[in-house]
């Protein structure tokens, strides 16, 4: 038996970057909205009560600098949700599922079919009321290769899922 390596020069990978990605669902970031403003009404009301009980009558000018910082955090916040929004693209390939996210630093998973151990279908309460699932994939390499693509109507994630465990059969 001959044993052979041969090299492959770096231009004749593929390039995962020339993939054509499919944005996730628009009313996902309804769902995101949703979310932030539960999340902020939340810290709000604590924060009124938190100064309300607590703390003497102040400074007015204090007070307003507080929340003139609180509502540019606030503006922040949904502004960096909607183009981490922006970016949150997957695609599927013949032997793999591949995922981007992020923002200010972009990450591009790549998920080979026969490293999927496991896959679910998972949707919260918002994204029930808009027929949107997340597709969660475990993979063997412990819980950082985990990932969830979110956003993905139900049909798509039950579909992807269904060919998850199809492949897996095959493999």
């Amino acid at each position: 038996m001959d044993f052979s390596n041969l090299q492959v020069s770096a231009e004749q990978l593929p390039k995962a970057e020339e993939v054509q990605l499919t944005p996730i669902d628009v009313r996902y970031f309804r769902v995101l909205v949703y979310q932030k403003l539960i999340y902020w009404i939340i810290l709000l009301i604590g924060m009124a009560l938190a100064v309300y009980f607590l703390e003497k009558p102040g400074n007015l000018l204090s007070f307003i600098a507080a929340i003139s910082c609180l509502f540019i955090l606030v503006f922040a916040d949904f502004r960096i949700s909607y183009l981490s929004f922006l970016n949150k693209k997957f695609a599927v390939r013949q032997h793999d599922i591949i995922y981007q996210n992020g923002w200010l630093i972009k990450k591009l998973h790549i998920f080979p079919f026969n490293r999927i151990q496991h896959c679910s279908v998972n949707s919260g309460y918002f994204e029930r009321k808009f027929s949107l699932s997340s597709l969660k994939l475990y993979t063997a390499g412990g819980s950082d290769s985990d990932i969830s693509i979110p956003g993905l109507t139900d049909d798509q994630a039950s579909r992807l899922r269904e060919l998850v465990i199809e492949k897996n059969r095959a493999e």
